[in-house]
């Protein structure tokens, strides 16, 4: 049955969620942007004061000058336990909140970062809002935490998000809402294969036949290493940076190149690892050296019957509303992957439904959404919280 006095509470907060959203999108927070990440914590802890929480602190990063994370934990007389999660960072530069300040298009907030993931750390304060305002505590503890190096892998917060998620009974990822109303159940590893070549130069009129070309080589290592993906299994492979060569005149003595992989078990990494060796063994161009290897940063979080519980008690939540979630398997990854690595019951997509393409200046997230997103979460922290 529909909460009525919690979404009378969500819809009248909308203007104040916008308020918020908006200073946040327009403060530049790009990854390692130090003053702007802490001005976004400074502006949570604002706002978390007036809901008295039991712990606040500021987390700095190992070099304090990239900027901090921030932990909110609120304690109340129930048994249930909940784990909140969305980054501050964005993979925008400096100067972008300037050019693209936040703006309303309709019924889409655009702005750098208002999607991925300003909305989703704007949801997780006004749940928190409206359970103060209801004066709900049928829970144990809700630990809020904002990171601010999610969108280069979590170096500095990954350890946090695997030492809190696993004693929390979920883990709600709020990374954007997915198109079609989603949520997401399952994302893939993400890793890095970086494959270099050393060849021999020489005058590429002179004499073409005394050089070795590493450009020529390292096209070959592409094209096999290409061919380790396995679509059937959820691994793929991108080649997505490549350098080779000084001047046009010489045959290249150095190439190097780099390749997105995405797998869906880890299983699939130790395979490519074992396959890469032959095939960079494998040389077309003779006397040339190929070095290939893998550098492993999110883990999957491969589909589970925990999330999938989660899931069936959000469609209930959302039902109240007479809506219906779209479950969405996603290629990119997020703090989610740490956490369920780590063993904890996560779920991904809390946070205002995206409509344009994160990461570019088309990037938005829905207005019309705010209402019952803000109502999914607030409901998934009471009906975990009160079991």
């Amino acid at each position: 049955m529909k909460n009525e006095a919690l979404y009378r509470h969500c819809e009248a907060s909308l203007p104040d969620f916008l308020s918020v959203w908006e200073k946040l999108v327009n403060r530049d927070c790009g990854s390692r942007t130090g003053k702007g990440i802490e001005a976004a914590a400074d502006q949570l802890m604002e706002e978390f004061r007036s809901l008295h929480p039991d712990e606040m602190e500021k987390i700095p990063m190992e070099n304090p000058a990239e900027g901090c994370h921030l932990s909110v934990v609120f304690r109340g007389k129930g048994k249930g336990r909940v784990m909140a999660g969305a980054h501050l960072d964005t993979v925008f530069p400096v100067g972008t909140a300037a050019e693209r300040p936040f703006s309303i298009d309709g019924d889409w907030a655009k702005g750098p970062g208002a999607a991925d993931c300003k909305s989703g750390v704007t949801m997780m304060l006004f749940a928190m809002k409206q359970l103060r305002a209801l004066a709900f505590d049928d829970f144990e503890e809700i630990r809020l935490f904002f990171n601010g190096d999610e969108e280069i892998g979590s170096p500095s917060s990954l350890k946090y998000t695997q030492k809190w998620a696993p004693l929390y009974d979920a883990y709600l990822c709020c990374e954007s809402g997915q198109e079609g109303d989603g949520l997401v159940r399952s994302r893939k590893g993400s890793s890095l294969i970086q494959v270099s070549v050393e060849g021999i130069p020489s005058h590429s009129g002179n004499a073409p036949d005394k050089g070795r070309s590493a450009l020529m080589e390292i096209l070959h290592q592409i094209q096999e290493i290409k061919k380790l993906e396995a679509p059937e299994k959820g691994t793929t492979i991108n080649f997505t940076l490549l350098e080779a060569g000084e001047r046009e005149n010489v045959i290249p003595a150095h190439a190097k190149a780099s390749a997105d992989m995405r797998v869906t078990r880890p299983a699939e990494i130790a395979r490519v690892r074992r396959e890469l060796e032959p095939v960079a063994r494998n040389v077309a161009i003779p006397d040339t050296k190929v070095t290939a290897r893998i550098l492993e940063s999110n883990p999957p979080f491969e589909a589970n019957p925990k999330t999938d519980a989660l899931i069936d008690l959000a469609q209930q939540i959302y039902g109240e509303l007479g809506r219906h979630l779209v479950v969405i398997d996603a290629g990119g990854s997020s703090d989610a992957n740490w956490a369920a690595s780590a063993g904890a019951a996560a779920v991904d997509g809390f946070g205002a439904i995206k409509g344009g393409k994160n990461h570019t200046p088309q990037e938005c997230a829905s207005i019309s959404s705010v209402v019952p997103r803000m109502y999914l979460l607030t409901r998934m922290f009471m009906e975990i919280g009160k079991h």
